[in-house]
């Protein structure tokens, strides 16, 4: 049966496609590898809290229905070239750290050495060493981890893979594969020393990624303009925190030893006390200060500026690779229109607007002959008047504007906050967005582009404005407007053929869900409900 592919929630267009083709081969022997995006982990934070489905169990709900998933635990903050290496050698090093299904844990080892190449050989602003170790193994959840286990599974030519990717992950993904199909010899002879290899992959689908970067980035170093300095040693006292125990006793693992990030030895014998740890991160230049400093992180990675490089390195797409994508916002409409409120807010402001017309009027010497006459037409005509005519002089947004940038930020500054309340935009966030994403979501709705990054974007824009809360909407269709189609050509009855690859096919835009509604961390009710009823 096959169902529209052109309904204007790009959920809608997903489960009917999946409708539509549950009739073909399913062949749940090939993997699903879960990539994780900004920040993301790999098993569960603080025991609890899973990346993908937060309180609930997407790689598990997936194992129970026959699918075999690796959850890949590369680095949060890193970059995409860092995030790649590690992606690589996670699925060819042979083991797995296992889901149990009969105790719901997974035993973890932290034994994969990784080898970023010579990629920062010739950078003065790169990690102290291009080499680590101890890093987590990729997570197998399968009802027959042996077939993966006991043979050392690797990923290759026979061994093939899916990728779901979330945020950040679809940039480190589409670069991983650039690397396999054309090599990267003379940066990474062990890794991609050859080419062709493109093949090993089947699929790689994307939820909210930034294809053209996100102003996110922006948002951020326009909060910490003017203090980032203090922002550096914040940044430190908090890697400094989470890095001080050894990778294993970590809750929550930047994976960033290899910049100096970690508790080092101390001579003659011992390690650094927390002490001396924090201090030495916090010293400028230090290696936090090194790092956020330079273009090696996720930072620059994900901002447009950074983007635009990987669209200089990596190709957009392989001919042997399906591709989909998924785009998000979660805004309402910034009102154009003063609230029904409006006019008792007004009447409570400090004076009145006849006292202030008085006031005025009175100053005027001419005018004072006649006050009388003054006092009456005000009395009857300006209280009635006076600010509805205001009102329609201005627009709401117009006047939240003003208030934020002539009033509130000159007030922050005269007594010394070093930082800048974000203007008001084109939309506000909607009720059910995660928390800590609302001023985000309001502060991109805002966020202006620069000419440069106008140039770099090319002249076909789109709305900028629209975001879920970390990615910009326009930017999640994929990398290149030019191999992006709509879900609703993809070639159903020759799937099989040359036309459904080396092409990202775009589901549409859901405007239900923020950024981590996409990966099932749901906080409303409201959010979930609708998900279940339309898909």
């Amino acid at each position: 049966m096959d169902l529209p592919l052109d309904d204007s929630n790009g959920l809608v267009n997903l489960r009917n496609l999946a409708v539509t083709l549950e009739n073909l081969p399913d062949d749940k022997t090939v993997p699903i590898v879960l990539v994780p995006g900004f920040s993301g982990w790999g098993g569960p934070l603080f025991g609890a809290i899973n990346y993908w489905g937060g309180i609930e169990n997407i790689p598990k709900l997936l194992m129970e229905r026959g699918y075999t998933v690796i959850v890949t635990p590369i680095g949060p903050l890193s970059s995409n070239w860092e995030r790649a290496c590690e992606l690589y050698r996670q699925l060819t090093f042979g083991k797995f750290s296992c889901f149990n299904p009969a105790t719901n844990e997974i035993q973890e080892f932290h034994d994969v050495p990784i080898d970023y190449g010579n990629y920062f050989n010739s950078d003065p602003s790169g990690p102290l060493y291009t080499k680590t170790r101890g890093r987590k193994r990729a997570i197998l959840f399968s009802q027959s981890p042996q077939d993966y286990v006991d043979v050392e599974w690797k990923w290759s030519e026979d061994r093939k893979v899916h990728f779901i990717c979330h945020s950040q992950g679809g940039n480190t993904v589409r670069y991983l594969v650039s690397l396999m199909k054309l090599g990267a010899r003379d940066l990474h002879p062990e890794y991609f020393g050859t080419g062709g290899r493109d093949t090993w992959t089947v699929s790689v689908t994307t939820l909210g990624t930034p294809y053209k970067g996100t102003t996110i980035i922006d948002v951020l170093r326009n909060f910490i303009a003017n203090t980032t300095e203090q922002a550096v040693k914040l940044l430190a006292r908090s890697f400094a925190v989470v890095s001080f125990q050894s990778p294993e006793n970590r809750a929550y693992d930047l994976q960033l030893d290899h910049w100096g990030i970690c508790r080092q030895d101390k001579e003659p014998n011992g390690r650094e006390s927390f002490q001396d740890m924090r201090e030495r991160l916090e010293s400028s230049p230090g290696p936090v200060s090194k790092w956020y400093c330079s273009k090696n992180n996720a930072f620059y990675d994900n901002s447009i500026e950074g983007v635009r490089d990987l669209h200089m390195k990596a190709i957009s797409a392989s001919t042997h690779v399906y591709y989909f994508s998924l785009s998000f916002h979660s805004t309402i409409p910034f009102p154009c229109y003063w609230p029904s409120w409006t006019a008792e807010a007004l009447n409570t402001f400090p004076i009145k607007l006849v006292d202030f017309a008085r006031k005025l009027l009175y100053s005027i010497p001419v005018v004072n002959i006649g006050a009388w006459i003054i006092d009456r037409i005000l009395e009857e005509v300006a209280n009635t008047l006076g600010w509805p005519i205001v009102l329609s002089l201005v627009s709401f947004r117009e006047f939240v504007r003003w208030a934020t940038q002539a009033v509130v930020n000159r007030l922050l500054d005269e007594i010394n906050y070093d930082v800048t309340l974000p203007l008001p935009g084109k939309y506000l966030p909607r009720i059910d967005v995660f928390p800590f994403m609302l001023p985000t979501v309001y502060a991109m709705a805002g966020q202006e582009l620069s000419q440069d990054q106008k140039d770099i974007l090319g002249r076909n824009l789109g709305d900028w404005y629209l975001n879920d809360g970390i990615v910009n909407t326009e930017s999640m269709r994929g990398p290149d407007d030019s191999i992006v189609r709509n879900i609703s050509g993809f070639p159903i009855s020759s799937i099989n053929g040359e036309g459904g690859r080396g092409l990202y096919w775009h589901f549409g835009v859901n405007n239900q869900m923020d950024h981590v509604d996409e990966i099932g961390v749901f906080i409303e009710e409201y959010t979930v409900s609708f998900f279940q009823l339309r898909t």
